[in-house]
């Protein structure tokens, strides 16, 4: 075949309905374009209607899917899909996320007239997909595009750490994705390292229009991708300025900052984590992660005191209570598959503040004397059920709430 001049990548899984909105709508905005391109799709072991959907759609002549032989994950199927380009330049997208095609188009044709450009960078438009939705703003916020000369790392740290940046959204030339992007690495997040990579290879070009929506709400009841990162992998984001600010100082004494620099440095990298850590905090309050909220606010602490935004008005007594909680529930649902059965004691207004997932099976009615099936007990009052059953087992919340000190 001629080669496309861009391969849209798209790594899928369990999303059959949203796949069939991105491909139907991409073949469709890029043949309006007159572009050469391909869609590659990567199933990562679709367990609904996915396959079914990409085999009837095997008449489609800009349509390239894999198929995965075991589950990956996001990473390792976005460096999959990625590396079974075969455009002259290639970008990643997610299967909730639709691009900008007009803007991808001018996007392309700047790198086409400029050989030394490897990567253009742009913000993405986050999407309120529910009812009566929209767009909503760009991640981030540029004035003007910058450019990024080739191997200047230190200026690539700074821009990144002044405005905040998350260098996400890519257009890359293939013979720089070659070089630049592969399985994820332990530590580090993946858009830092493979910008940092591929800095290496050619110019960096950041640019403020967006030219892709992805979708920050949705209907969908799976958390989204970028919500997973910042709740959970904000560590990660340390890993990869550390990781940059390495490749800054190669140019250094001893391959490091001077150290009037480094100690600056190191400022400015504790501050964008605080940053990050706050985010996460109250995504974490959000979502009702409770535990991980716990753990996160005494991180946070170390450093001085939260910024009660961070917090979402709670306090670390408040938090702690419902750390306890939600372990003693999490723990008493996993114990038998008959429903918990709930002291009167457990408030309905607390247990609307546990995840879902750990009141899913629960009942305030109590077993019937001739049943023998083994239940667990979720209690305040310590005698209540007593006695239980020798295969029946209690789930105390002031003692899981007494681990939260």
């Amino acid at each position: 075949m001629t080669q496309p001049l861009l391969s849209i990548c798209i790594p899928t899984y369990n999303r059959a309905a949203l796949l069939e909105r991105n491909i139907a709508f991409h073949l469709r905005e890029f043949r309006r374009l007159g572009l050469a391109f391909e869609l590659v799709v990567v199933d990562d072991c679709s367990t609904d209607g996915t396959a079914a959907y990409l085999a009837g759609m095997a008449h489609e002549p800009q349509l390239r899917v894999y198929r995965r032989l075991e589950n990956s994950g996001f990473m390792s199927n976005y460096a999959y899909a990625m590396r079974r380009a075969r455009g002259r330049y290639a970008l990643f997208l997610g299967d909730d996320d639709l691009l900008i095609p007009d803007q991808v188009a001018e996007y392309l044709e700047i790198m086409q007239g400029d050989p030394r450009l490897g990567m253009v960078q742009a913000p993405w438009m986050l999407v309120d997909e529910r009812a009566g939705g929209g767009d909503i703003k760009p991640f981030y916020a540029l004035d003007d595009a910058l450019r990024i000369a080739r191997g200047d790392h230190p200026a690539l740290l700074r821009f990144i750490l002044e405005k905040h940046v998350f260098p996400e959204f890519m257009i890359v030339r293939r013979d720089v994705l070659e070089q630049s992007i592969s399985s994820a690495t332990p530590f580090i997040f993946w858009a830092f390292l493979y910008t940092a990579r591929a800095l290496d290879k050619g110019d960096v070009l950041f640019m403020p229009a967006p030219f892709v929506r992805v979708t920050a709400a949705s209907d969908d009841p799976r958390a989204q991708q970028g919500n997973t990162e910042c709740m959970f992998q904000w560590d990660s984001y340390l890993g990869g300025l550390e990781y940059i600010a390495s490749l800054a100082g190669r140019a250094g004494q001893g391959g490091a900052f001077p150290a009037l620099d480094r100690e600056a440095v190191a400022g400015s990298i504790k501050q964008f984590m605080r940053t990050r850590q706050a985010v996460a905090l109250r995504l974490l309050i959000l979502s009702k992660h409770w535990v991980a909220a716990y753990v996160l606010y005494h991180r946070m602490a170390a450093h001085g005191p939260l910024d009660a935004r961070a917090t979402a008005g709670l306090t670390l007594a408040m938090i702690a209570g419902l750390a306890g909680a939600a372990q003693a529930a999490g723990e008493a649902g996993e114990y038998s598959a008959k429903p918990v059965v709930v002291d009167p004691g457990v408030s309905n207004d607390l247990l609307e503040m546990l995840p879902p997932r750990a009141t899913r099976n629960m009942t305030r009615d109590l077993p019937a004397e001739n049943e023998t099936a083994p239940r667990a007990w979720l209690r305040m009052d310590p005698h209540f059920g007593e006695p239980l059953r020798p295969a029946d087992a209690a789930f105390d919340i002031p003692a899981y709430v007494a681990q939260f000190i």
